[in-house]
């Protein structure tokens, strides 16, 4: 189901109506069922924003546009014993059916020490921005990071032959052309962390006045998650966070996992030898609030091994780099103004029909704009995003408006 400018500005308009008439009746926090064993929660977004359909810098893993977007969120928790639960959550964009997003059991197993252990399709461990809430404040703006969201030319079931054949698709990462080797239809690339799949495994979870810290095990790695494993390895990821005073949080994570897809990489076992091909990232991130401020950033770099073809080979692991910084200022109880700015930059190849050249095409975003709280758990937001890619095929700057509406409970 695809929507235009007009049909989603109309659609947000009579979502802010009927909810603004309806402000009495419609709920302000999560329903609660067989005193309280059950509790279900949701949101509702709707993002406008001109259409774009020569550059793609909002494009996401699932083929839509973070800034024109219908999304429908549904979590509940069941709580049948005092430390233990079963948690999902369902969502559904631009009306393309429903995604399981979430589902797993959570123990408790000490009444006294607070560590949870959870499995199946499970939070993520990795990161600082992955791990926040949609529907309220979680994201002040209406973008995401480049990190979570950008799309490489780097694919887990189809790799390219030689760097030439890499280096000709820069910048096409919305939807790759097929490699020489693996699946040969089009489909889109992954970004450094995938925010809009999680994982399938266990994980632990530890948490603390001062300490945070989780250590996951899982099939998929950051930035193609899986549902059942494809390649007969692992992913193992941790996040340690400190916090040393009121207002401040300093992490580090790490992870590594093998990446491709194995029936790709069998038939040239015979020539290049038995070898796991992984995706190893580690990142840094710090939040600091004090009075109307919070000043929120973010450092990741990952690196994904290819396997060496053809000549010219890829004969070095491809890395990429992201960072962001960004602040959001309340100017009062309704009201606030946020900013964002973003790089996401590529190690360089060499190739012999092309020259040296990043392996992708750097990526800059520049993003502000601000929030209007309609009513406590209803808000509008505004936003003006500034994009500049170094190179490859597709347009080299866009700049995109964008409304969104938000009602959660």
């Amino acid at each position: 189901m695809s929507f235009n400018l007009r049909t989603l500005f109309v659609s947000a308009a009579g979502l802010l109506l009927s909810a603004t008439v309806s402000a009495q009746t419609l709920p302000a926090g999560p329903l609660e069922f067989g005193n309280g064993t059950v509790a279900v929660s949701g949101d509702i977004s709707v993002s406008a924003s001109v259409h774009d359909g020569t550059s793609f810098f909002n494009f996401t893993d699932y083929d839509h546009d973070a800034l024109r977007m219908v999304r429908l969120d549904l979590a509940a928790t069941w709580r049948p014993l005092a430390r233990f639960a079963v948690l999902t959550e369902l969502r559904s964009e631009d009306g393309e059916g429903v995604i399981p997003y979430a589902l797993y059991a959570r123990v408790r197993p000490f009444a006294k020490v607070p560590l949870d252990i959870q499995a199946g399709r499970i939070p993520p461990v990795f990161g600082a921005f992955a791990r926040r809430s949609y529907g309220s404040t979680g994201n002040p703006l209406i973008g995401y990071p480049l990190a979570y969201q950008y799309l490489t030319t780097l694919r887990a079931d189809s790799i390219p032959g030689s760097a030439d054949e890499l280096l000709i698709r820069r910048s096409t990462g919305w939807q790759v052309f097929p490699y020489s080797v693996g699946d040969q239809t089009k489909q889109p690339g992954v970004p450094l962390i995938s925010a809009y799949r999680w994982d399938t495994g266990v994980e632990g979870h530890f948490a603390s006045e001062h300490l945070e810290a989780a250590l996951a095990l899982t099939n998929g790695t950051l930035s193609h998650p899986q549902v059942q494993d494809n390649n007969g390895g692992n992913q193992l990821s941790a996040r340690v966070a400190w916090k040393p005073l009121m207002g401040l949080v300093v992490g580090g994570s790490a992870s590594r996992g093998e990446f491709l897809d194995r029936s790709i990489i069998a038939p040239y076992v015979p020539l290049i030898g038995e070898h796991a091909y992984k995706q190893t990232a580690i990142g840094a991130d710090a939040e600091y609030s004090r009075g109307y401020w919070v000043v929120q950033g973010e450092w990741i770099m990952s690196r994904w091994e290819l396997p060496a073809l053809g000549l010219p080979l890829i004969a070095k692991p491809l890395t990429a780099n992201s960072a962001y910084v960004e602040g959001r200022y309340r100017l009062g109880p309704r009201y606030y103004l946020a900013g964002r700015v973003d790089r996401l930059g590529f190690s360089r190849l060499t190739g012999e029909r092309r020259p040296s050249d990043t392996w992708d095409a750097d990526v800059e975003r520049v993003e502000y704009g601000g929030g209007i709280y309609l009513q406590r758990n209803l808000i509008l937001r505004l936003i003006l995003q500034h994009n500049w890619r170094d190179g490859g095929f597709l347009p080299s700057k866009r700049t995109f408006p964008a409304a969104q509406l938000t009602y959660w409970f």
